[in-house]
C-alpha cells in the first residue's frame, strides 16, 4: 500500500535539497577566483553538497542500505540468505566473512574484483603497523617471511606484553594466514562474473570463505569488491544489503571497516547466537552504544536485533525464554526499541522455504513465529517512517552547518560600501608610496651631494683643469714679430711707411685682447661643461634608480623645479671674470703707458684683492706695472685682514666638514669684504707707482714689442694659474650651487606635485590595478550576502 503522506513529505524534503544544493553550487561558482569565502569553509560546502547529492539519490530512488552484523559465526550469512530468500552466500562454523558483501536487487549474477599488488601490500603494512612491526612501512608481504614474523611476534610477550595480548590469536593469525598463502594470491586488479547457476556453487563460494574447508584464505582474501543481485530480493528492490564482518574480526583493519560500514548504513540488523548465548556480549554493546555516524545518529537509532539460531535449543521453553533474555539486555543497555527485537532460525527458514534442501534436517521444537517475516514487514515500516525522519535529521544537520557558515559570512562583512572601502585603500597606497618614494629620493640625494664633495673637494677637478688647460698650447700663445707686422699691415691706416712703435704696440695689444678674451670664455665653457653635464645626469639618473621612472619626464621635472639653481656655464665666466677681467684689460695697453698705469689705478682695489691669493707681498702689482715680481710691503694690513686670508690660501675641506666650513667660508668672506673696503684705500696710498715704472724700457722696435707681449701672456697665465683659480675657489662655488639645486628638488619633492604623483602611478600600476579588481570582487561579495541574506529569509 502507498503511503500518500510518506510520498508528500518525500517531495518535500527532495526540492528542499535541490534548492540549497543549486544556491551552494551557484555560491561556489561565484566564489571562485575571489577567494571571498575561506578554503575551510569551501571544504565543508562541498563536504554538504556531496551529503545532499546521496541523500537525494536515496530519496529518488528509495535507496534503502541495510548493514547486517554480529558476532563472527552468528550467522550472518545465513540470515542475509534467508531475507533474500536465496543460498548465495555461504554458511559455515568456521570464519567466512573476509570483507563486505553487497547485495541488491536485479538479476542473478555477482562480479568479485580483486586487488592490485600495491593495493594488497598496503593493507598488509596496516596489519604490520597494527602489532609495531620494525620498519613496518618498508616491508612487503613478498619478502616478509613467516619465520621473521613469528619470531617478532613471539618476542613481544616478553618485551611488549600489552601489545601481544591485544593481537595474540587476531592480528597475528591474519598476518600469519597472509604469509602462508602469498603466492596463491589473485591480484592482478581485474573482475570475474558469475550468473545463475553459478551463485550457489561451491566455485563462487570460493570467494567468500575460501577453500579447502577454510585453510586456503587465498580467494577471500584477494577479492576487493563482492557484488552480488539477486531476483528473490522483491520484497526489499530498493534496498542493499552489506554483509560485513563480524564485530569479533581478528583484525582492527576489519573493525574499523565494520564500524564505517554501520555509520553509512540506514539500517542495522544485529544477528545474535540467541539457541546458545541470548545475553549480549561487550563487544556489541560498545560499538552499538559509543558511537554515531557523521550527522551525529546514534548507531542505536537503526538498530534491529534479530536473534538467531533459535533451532539449536535444548528445551521449547528456552525458546521463549532466550527472546526473553535478548530483549532485556538490549532495553538494559539501551540499544534498541521492544519492536525492533525479532528471534528465529533463519536456517530453518530456508529449509521451510525450500531454498535448501536438507532431508535430514529437523528441529525439536516448532516455532509459533519464526521472526523472519515480521522483521521484513518492520523494515519496511521503517523505511518509510523512523529511518526517513533520520534522512530528514541529516538533511536539518546539513541546512544548520550552512547556516553557521552564512551567518559568519554575514557578520564578517564591513559595513561600508566597497567603492568607499577601495577608495580608502587607493588613499592609504598612495600615501604610503608617496612618503617611501620621497624618503628614497632624499636618501639617494644626499648620498650623491656626498659623493660630489669628496670627489670634487678631494680630486679639485674644476681648478685643476682651469690650471692645466691655461698652461696648454690651446690658448694665449705667444706672438712674434710676423704676428706683429700682419696686425700693423691690417691696421695702418697713415700715409707714411714709418709708425710709431707704440702705436703698433697698441694695434697688437687690442688684436691680442680680443683674441684672449674670446679664448678665455671658450676655456671657462670646456672645463665646466662636462663637469656640469656629468652632475646633472647622475642627479637624474638617482632619481631615476630611485624611483623606476622614466628619465625624460624625470629631466623635465628637475629642470622645472630646480634650473633657476643648478650651476651653469655663465655662472662660471661670471665668477672667473669677476676677478680676471680686469688683469686682461691692463695688459690691453703697453707697458709703462699712461693707459696701464691709469687702468691700474682704476681696478687697483681688486689687483691688491688679487695679489693676497697670489703671493700676498705685492708680486702681482709690480708683474702688472713692469712686467716684473717685485715685493712691496703689505706689513700694514690688519691682523684679521691677513688671518682671513691665509685662512683663504690654505683652506682645506673635508666631506664630513663641509656644512660647517661652507658656512664658515661665506662668514669669512662678508667679513673679508667689510674690511678691504676701508683697508685697502690706505695700502693703495704706500705704493710708490714712480719707483716701480723707473726702471720700464719701453719697446721700440717690433721684435721688443713681441718680447713684452710675451712676457705679459706669461704674466697673464702665472696671475691666472696662481692669482685668479685660488680666488675664484671654484669647487666651493660649485658645490654651492649643487647644494641649491638638490634642496629646490627636495623642497618640490616634498610638496604634492604631479611628479611624485606620476611616479606613484607608475610604481603602483599593479596594486592599483588589482583595487579595482579588487573592487569587483568586492562587489561580488556584496552579490552573494545578499543572496545569502536573500535565501535564508525565503527559508
Amino acid at each position: 500500500m502507498v503511503n500518500i503522506k510518506f510520498q508528500e513529505e518525500k517531495k518535500q524534503e527532495i526540492a528542499k535539497i535541490e534548492k540549497l544544493n543549486g544556491f551552494l553550487e551557484s555560491l561556489l561558482e561565484k566564489n571562485n577566483g575571489i577567494d571571498f569565502i575561506a578554503y575551510k569553509d569551501i571544504e565543508k560546502i562541498n563536504d554538504i553538497i556531496l551529503k545532499n547529492k546521496k541523500l537525494l539519490h536515496k530519496l529518488k530512488s528509495d535507496e534503502f542500505e541495510i548493514a547486517v552484523v554480529g558476532l563472527e559465526k552468528a550467522g550472518k550469512s545465513t540470515f542475509v540468505n534467508a531475507l533474500i530468500e536465496n543460498d548465495i552466500l555461504p554458511s559455515a562454523p568456521e570464519r567466512c566473512t573476509f570483507t563486505s558483501t553487497k547485495l541488491s536487487f536485479g538479476e542473478d549474477n555477482a562480479e568479485v574484483e580483486f586487488y592490485v599488488d600495491d593495493e594488497f601490500d598496503t593493507i598488509f603494512k596496516e596489519l604490520l603497523k597494527e602489532i609495531e612491526y620494525p620498519n613496518w612501512e618498508k616491508q612487503s608481504y613478498k619478502t616478509l617471511s613467516l619465520e621473521e614474523f613469528e619470531r617478532y611476534f613471539d618476542s613481544l610477550s616478553e618485551t611488549n606484553p600489552n601489545l601481544y595480548k591485544a593481537h595474540q590469536g587476531k592480528t597475528n593469525e591474519e598476518i600469519q594466514d597472509i604469509l602462508k598463502i602469498k603466492n596463491k594470491l589473485t591480484l592482478t586488479g581485474g573482475i570475474k562474473k558469475f550468473s545463475k547457476d553459478e551463485l550457489v556453487t561451491d566455485t563462487f563460494k570460493s570467494y567468500i570463505k575460501g577453500e579447502d574447508q577454510g585453510q586456503n584464505t587465498s580467494k577471500p582474501r584477494s577479492t576487493k569488491r563482492l557484488e552480488i543481485y539477486s531476483s528473490k530480493l522483491e520484497k526489499l528492490k530498493t534496498a542493499i544489503i552489506y554483509d560485513v564482518p563480524g564485530f569479533d574480526s581478528p583484525t582492527k583493519i576489519h573493525e574499523r571497516q565494520t564500524l564505517e560500514r554501520l555509520k553509512e548504513a540506514d539500517a542495522i540488523i544485529l544477528i545474535t547466537n540467541a539457541g546458545r548465548n541470548p545475553s549480549l556480549v561487550g563487544t556489541q554493546l560498545n560499538i552499538i552504544t559509543k558511537n554515531s555516524d557523521e550527522d551525529g545518529i546514534s548507531l542505536k537509532d537503526k538498530l534491529f536485533v534479530f536473534g538467531n539460531q533459535l533451532d539449536l535449543v535444548n528445551k521449547e521453553s528456552d525458546i521463549k525464554q532466550n527472546k526473553e533474555i535478548l530483549t532485556k539486555d538490549v532495553l538494559k543497555f539501551n540499544i534498541g526499541k521492544k519492536e525492533r527485537i525479532f528471534g528465529g532460525s533463519a536456517y530453518k527458514y530456508l529449509v521451510d522455504k525450500e531454498v535448501i534442501k536438507d532431508t535430514e534436517f529437523s528441529t525439536k521444537f516448532e516455532f509459533e513465529n519464526n521472526g523472519l517475516e515480521e522483521l521484513h514487514a518492520k523494515l519496511i515500516e521503517y523505511y518509510q517512517t523512523d529511518r526517513f525522519e533520520i534522512l530528514k535529521r541529516k538533511i536539518a544537520n546539513n541546512k544548520n552547518s550552512i547556516k553557521e557558515i552564512f551567518d559568519e559570512l554575514i557578520k564578517n562583512q564591513k559595513n561600508i560600501s566597497p567603492k568607499e572601502l577601495m577608495e580608502q585603500e587607493r588613499a592609504k597606497i598612495i600615501i604610503n608610496s608617496s612618503k617611501e618614494i620621497v624618503k628614497t629620493i632624499e636618501t639617494e640625494l644626499n648620498t650623491l651631494k656626498h659623493e660630489l664633495k669628496q670627489e670634487i673637494l678631494d680630486e679639485k677637478y674644476l681648478s685643476q683643469k682651469f690650471k692645466e688647460e691655461i698652461q696648454s698650447s690651446n690658448y694665449f700663445q705667444d706672438t712674434n714679430t710676423q704676428e706683429i707686422n700682419k696686425i700693423y699691415i691690417k691696421r695702418d691706416n697713415s700715409i707714411t711707411k714709418d709708425t710709431p712703435i707704440e702705436k703698433i704696440n697698441h694695434y697688437a695689444r687690442e688684436e691680442m685682447h680680443t683674441k684672449f678674451l674670446k679664448e678665455y670664455t671658450e676655456l671657462i665653457l670646456n672645463i665646466t661643461d662636462k663637469k656640469i653635464k656629468t652632475t646633472e645626469n647622475r642627479i637624474i639618473s638617482t632619481i631615476v634608480n630611485a624611483t623606476g621612472f622614466n628619465e625624460l619626464d624625470t629631466k623635465n621635472f628637475i629642470k622645472d623645479v630646480s634650473d633657476n639653481e643648478a650651476h651653469n656655464n655663465k655662472q662660471f665666466i661670471y665668477l672667473i671674470e669677476r676677478f680676471s677681467r680686469d688683469i686682461f684689460d691692463i695688459i690691453s695697453h703697453p707697458l709703462g703707458s699712461d693707459d696701464r698705469l691709469n687702468k691700474f689705478k682704476e681696478a687697483q682695489k681688486e689687483f691688491l684683492y688679487l695679489d693676497e691669493f697670489y703671493s700676498g707681498k705685492g708680486d702681482l702689482t709690480a708683474l702688472l706695472l713692469n712686467g716684473k715680481k717685485s715685493s712691496l710691503s703689505l706689513s700694514n694690513l690688519p691682523k684679521d685682514i691677513l688671518d682671513i686670508l691665509d685662512f683663504f690660501s690654505s683652506v682645506s675641506i673635508s666631506p664630513t666638514q663641509i656644512p660647517k666650513m661652507m658656512k664658515e667660508i661665506n662668514t669669512k668672506a662678508k667679513t673679508l669684504n667689510k674690511l678691504l673696503s676701508t683697508t685697502l684705500n690706505n695700502v693703495i696710498k704706500d705704493i710708490n707707482y714712480e719707483e716701480l715704472l723707473k726702471d720700464i724700457k719701453r719697446a721700440k722696435t717690433q721684435d721688443e714689442v713681441a718680447t713684452e707681449i710675451n712676457t705679459d701672456i706669461e704674466n697673464l697665465k702665472d696671475i691666472l694659474t696662481n692669482g685668479v683659480v685660488p680666488a675664484t675657489n671654484l669647487e666651493i662655488a660649485f658645490l654651492n650651487a649643487i647644494s641649491k639645486q638638490i634642496l629646490s628638488i627636495r623642497s618640490a619633492i616634498e610638496e604634492d606635485n604631479d611628479f611624485i604623483h606620476k611616479v606613484v602611478m607608475y610604481r603602483e600600476k599593479s596594486t592599483l590595478d588589482a583595487l579595482e579588481n579588487k573592487l569587483e570582487l568586492l562587489q561580488i561579495q556584496k552579490e552573494i550576502i545578499e543572496e545569502i541574506k536573500k535565501f535564508e529569509q525565503e527559508e
